[in-house]
């Protein structure tokens, strides 16, 4: 019963701490001028419930995750993501102008919402499929990095809109089929490397839990 007690009232206090934190980070972002961005971007979500992912990601530390949050509200007016977020799948692979480009995407990469697990989480399936890597797309495709770049924010984007902007989401990665001569290519390196960073620094504390399946022996 003891064991219980402490365990209560540790968590008690480890909730105390992220409040408190909550509200400095919130008022350090008034005196910046950001709150308005903040409230622009944030969706459904609650500005507290917000402003405590970032803190998680960064262990409750203020003065980095005020960095960070500002860093993210500054990146997301600079690339118009409210734009991206009421877009189409289409228009983000310019479908209207490169219809072939946008089919060829979505032939090597099958990807999609599943639905949603026990716990409300949404579920996002995705296909690394053998033939699906940047260089292709971009040589036979006429899909930019950048478009594929932009893609991924949409799709990160579209989850927390069907989560309603709250809590994490899972992933199911299929590997069938991959092989390392596909993914070696430095221009494929780069859009992993650019989907990994925008992942964290401006969705942290999304990813529930991820299932890698099929993957090569």
């Amino acid at each position: 019963f003891s064991e219980q007690v402490k365990g209560m009232e540790k968590e008690a206090a480890a909730k105390e701490k992220e409040e408190a934190a909550t509200k400095e980070l919130y008022k350090l972002l008034g005196e910046k001028g950001m709150i308005d961005l903040l409230n622009k971007h944030r969706g459904e979500e609650p500005a507290d419930e917000l402003l405590q992912r970032f803190l998680r990601s960064r262990n409750l530390k203020v003065p980095v995750t005020l960095k960070m949050i500002v860093e993210d509200l500054q990146w997301r007016e600079e690339k118009d993501v409210l734009k991206i977020r009421n877009s189409t799948a289409s228009e983000m692979l310019k479908g209207e102008s490169n219809p072939a480009g946008r089919d060829l995407h979505h032939k090597l990469f099958p990807h999609g919402m599943l639905g949603y697990d026990k716990q409300g989480r949404a579920i996002v399936y995705k296909w690394w499929s053998k033939p699906f890597n940047a260089s292709t797309m971009e040589k036979e495709g006429g899909i930019t990095l950048q478009d594929l770049i932009n893609y991924n924010i949409w799709t990160m984007e579209r989850t927390a809109a069907a989560n309603k902007h709250k809590g994490q989401w899972v992933y199911i990665i299929d590997l069938q089929g991959l092989a390392m001569s596909n993914i070696a290519s430095s221009r494929h390196v780069s859009y992993c490397r650019a989907l990994a960073d925008a992942d964290a620094a401006h969705f942290p504390e999304r990813l529930g839990r991820v299932f890698i399946i099929n993957a090569p022996g």
